[in-house]
């Protein structure tokens, strides 16, 4: 194994560990978004790749860069901050040619508790999970879907016995639908209150976690922070008190939190929506390439990078934090959920011996789809809000 890619010489097999940086003929450049004070600009690329193929993959350390070239560069993702090893050998000057990949070794993974919650037969826990509400005062449509959720989660559209085993409502992201640069003041006011009457009427029922979103009044580097407390201090006063932080908390983007014997690690999307633009073809057929196994193939693939967010901060903005990465895991979750996707899928990935369960949950404004997880046997539900 070489110590630096540069060490890399001529016809002679060897390991090489590295940083993949992947050049991207339509890549977005984060300093010049800066300059050009262009920050909130809505991000309306689809697709980072040149169809024509001038786009590079690339190995880096703190010596420099290799070009990596064959078959297995086209076969497995490579993304822009993920750390891998390669195995392979020098093809021209300053190209490497990959025969074999290698991710960093296991992290651990808390063994699942035993708690009262896990060990009933009857009667099981469930968590609701819902993402991109995407409300708007000026879609009706959107407002009857809400509502009807609203009906499901206080038991008034089915039988109270199978709303009382929910035990939890997440909301990963993208709960408004409000346009920072063509919206008004007042449309975000009402917006806000028409989400604070929801979950107000819903943490009747259950505690509610809510989490920010691309969408939402939240920083938009990640980490996000919690919504603050005073966007909704006309509906939600009360709940907010500190004798109530049990039944509804602003909670942060990535949210990682522990129920029943389970550590659970949800995040809004934006990390997974990112790392698909370094993959899907530039061209007209990018939704046939962009499937729901696709993106939890990406779910699967953070797994083993042992990062949820490779992409910061090069073409995802976040916070600089000058002596850790909060997106690396120190310890595999029991369960992943990535919220706002295009659909609704699930994964059971065994990673040496480690089981973790990939939830992908699907944007509700589009589906109306809420996702219900058995929190002991990890069996998902997805239960329909039509309108």
């Amino acid at each position: 194994m070489k110590a630096k890619v540069l060490d890399i010489q001529g016809k002679e097999p060897c390991w090489a560990i590295g940083t993949v940086y992947c050049e991207l003929k339509y890549k977005p450049n984060i300093l010049e978004e800066v300059i050009n004070d262009v920050y909130r600009a809505p991000d309306l690329t689809k697709s980072y790749t040149d169809p024509e193929g001038s786009d590079e993959i690339m190995l880096e350390d703190e010596s420099g860069r290799v070009l990596l070239v064959g078959e297995n560069i086209r076969a497995t993702p490579f993304i822009t901050g993920a750390v891998i090893g390669v195995l392979g050998m020098e093809a021209d000057a300053g190209t490497f040619q990959v025969l074999d990949i290698c991710y960093p070794i296991p992290i651990p993974q808390k063994p699942l508790s035993l708690s009262p919650g896990r060990s009933a037969v009857a009667g099981n826990k469930k968590i609701a999970v819902v993402s991109g509400l995407n409300i708007s005062t000026t879609s009706p449509r959107r407002l009857l879907k809400l509502q009807l959720l609203q009906e499901y989660l206080t038991g008034n559209l089915c039988s109270p016995e199978l709303i009382s085993n929910i035990g939890k409502l997440l909301v990963c992201g993208d709960s408004l639908s409000f346009k920072f640069d063509t919206s008004s003041s007042g449309e975000l006011v009402n917006c806000l209150s028409t989400l604070g009457n929801f979950l107000s009427n819903v943490t009747q029922s259950i505690p509610v976690a809510l989490m920010p979103g691309a969408k939402d009044p939240s920083n938009r580097s990640l980490p996000q922070k919690p919504l603050h407390k005073a966007l909704f201090s006309q509906t939600l006063g009360a709940h907010l008190e500190e004798v109530n932080r049990d039944v509804l908390k602003l909670v942060t983007n990535p949210y990682y939190f522990h129920i029943e014997g389970l550590e659970i690690l949800a995040t809004a999307g934006q990390s997974i929506n990112d790392i698909c633009k370094y993959l899907i073809p530039n061209q007209g057929s990018s939704q046939e390439e962009d499937t729901i196994e696709h993106r939890l193939d990406l779910m699967e693939c953070t797994m083993k990078w042992q990062n949820i967010a490779p992409t910061v901060p090069d073409t995802l903005w976040a916070y600089p934090f000058p002596s850790s990465d909060p997106f690396l895991l120190d310890e595999w979750p029991h369960v992943y959920i990535v919220g706002n996707q295009p659909g609704y899928g699930f994964r059971d990935l065994d990673v040496h011996g480690r089981k973790i369960k990939l939830i992908s949950i699907p944007v509700f404004s589009s589906t109306g789809d809420v996702v219900l997880l058995d929190l002991t046997t990890l069996e998902t539900e997805v239960i329909n809000i039509g309108a």
